[in-house]
């Protein structure tokens, strides 16, 4: 690759990863990627962002696809450009918890087709599991890209995001930090003091700029970080950005040119692949991406883009989804109740879940998950901020709490899992390790203690 000029910008795509997350619930199917795999090679991307183990979940359940094997086809089209994996450190699949040897499977295979980065996603300062994957990805040739969550509350100012860059940049071995805005609320005025914070503690590790559109600022706070320096954005192709998705690279290239920048992509090869999406999402009956109005009560609750649409069906499964401004609200109370997570997977969940059932159930906190009461107990790692000592200590007084109290991880290894169904590919056996009810997942339970 040639050095990049002071005023040259680069592109990570997230039309396969993020952007179909947010506007299609990665629903997106493997026949709509792969005939135009190859001209996405072509358009001189830094990186494609592609799904994680939540895919591979998804794709079974509602696609009936061989997620797998999309990866093993796609990673022999895309030859050219690094194919990026998103991958959550404490669980390949989603919201569990699942044993640091899953994580590390899932790394090797994922290596073993070709992949070469990782999207490292770690809200909760969980430092130590995050050390040895990396260890495990650099050891295959990887590179790391480390997330930095962005949100809006009390504790979060901008010596806290200082202060945890320090952190991330001396516990892990990383290559790049991928900031990231999952709720759009920065704004073009948070923008540069939070970037600056940032670069203070980075060591000089490239700094990548990630932001969705769900209050409609994103691409100003785009325009706001080229002029802070940063030169890779992260973005869609036009029918799958704007709305709870990132901006269009087709604007942010307008935007950046007339600041001056340039870039060295083939328009004609991005003209070509904007085209398929645009064509597949109207032919299937798919929703495009638009930009939406500015929406204040964003900053309160903060739930994902992708996730809204979670709670509205939700919501309507029970004939309720007249409430949801009462969730909404509810959820911004119990986010502060607990001490202000970053809202992303899996905090935005267990947190929207929990205001649904509050307002739902008739009585507040009648009903929790046993994520929630993790969380509590701090298996998902550091908490930010207070948490309401009324609020934990009705948590954990519950019941189902009793389980959790004197749970310690167990030490679990690829070798122990591999024999308890030795017959299996690894492909299969991280498929039986997504399954929460599978009899895989009692197997792992029985023996060795796993939640």
């Amino acid at each position: 690759m040639n050095k990049m000029r002071n005023n040259e910008i680069q592109f990570v795509d997230q039309t396969l990863r993020d952007a179909q997350q947010s506007m299609w619930g990665n629903l997106m199917p493997t026949d709509m990627i792969l005939p135009i795999a190859h001209v996405i090679d072509q358009v001189g991307y830094k990186a494609i962002a592609i799904g994680g183990g939540r895919c591979a979940v998804i794709a079974k359940r509602y696609l009936h696809e061989d997620f797998f094997e999309r990866l093993r086809l796609l990673a022999k089209k895309i030859a050219k450009t690094p194919l990026r994996s998103s991958f959550a450190t404490w669980s390949p699949f989603g919201f569990g918890l699942e044993p640091v040897a899953t994580s590390e499977l899932w790394i090797k295979l994922l290596i073993s087709y070709g992949i070469r980065e990782f999207w490292f996603v770690n809200y909760q300062n969980l430092s130590e599991k995050e050390r040895y994957l990396a260890g495990v990805a650099k050891a295959g040739g990887a590179k790391i890209a480390a997330s930095l969550i962005y949100t809006v509350s009390p504790v979060h100012t901008n010596e806290h995001w200082a202060k945890r860059v320090r952190r991330m940049v001396e516990t892990s071995d990383i290559d790049i930090i991928q900031t990231e805005d999952t709720g759009g609320v920065l704004t073009p005025q948070t923008t540069p003091g939070w970037i600056r914070a940032i670069k203070k503690e980075s060591k000089g590790l490239p700094i990548e700029f990630h932001s969705h559109c769900t209050t409609g600022a994103a691409p100003m706070c785009y325009v706001e970080a080229l002029k802070e320096g940063l030169r890779t954005m992260h973005t869609a192709v036009l029918p799958l950005a704007n709305g709870p998705s990132l901006p269009s690279i087709e604007n942010t290239i307008k935007n950046a040119q007339i600041m001056g920048y340039t870039t060295n992509l083939d328009m004609e090869a991005l003209k070509v692949v904007s085209g398929h999406f645009t064509k597949e999402a109207k032919e299937r009956g798919l929703r495009l991406g638009a930009p939406v109005e500015y929406d204040l009560s964003q900053s309160w609750h903060q739930i994902p883009g992708g996730m809204m649409g979670t709670l509205r069906n939700q919501l309507a499964e029970i004939k309720q989804e007249h409430r949801l401004q009462e969730v909404l609200e509810e959820t911004g109370q119990v986010r502060r109740e607990f001490g202000y997570p970053v809202m992303g997977t899996p905090y935005s969940q267990f947190v929207g879940a929990q205001a649904l059932f509050n307002i739902t159930a008739g009585e507040r906190y009648k009903i929790v998950s046993d994520e929630v009461i993790r969380y509590m107990l701090g298996h998902y790692g550091e908490i930010d901020g207070p948490v309401n000592p009324n609020v934990k200590d009705k948590i954990l007084s519950s019941p189902k709490a009793k389980k959790w109290l004197k749970w310690k991880e167990p030490e679990v290894t690829v070798k122990d899992m591999r024999q308890l169904e030795p017959r299996l590919s690894d492909e299969e056996l991280l498929l039986k390790i997504a399954d929460p009810e599978g009899e895989f997942k009692d197997k792992l339970r029985a023996l060795y203690g796993w939640a």
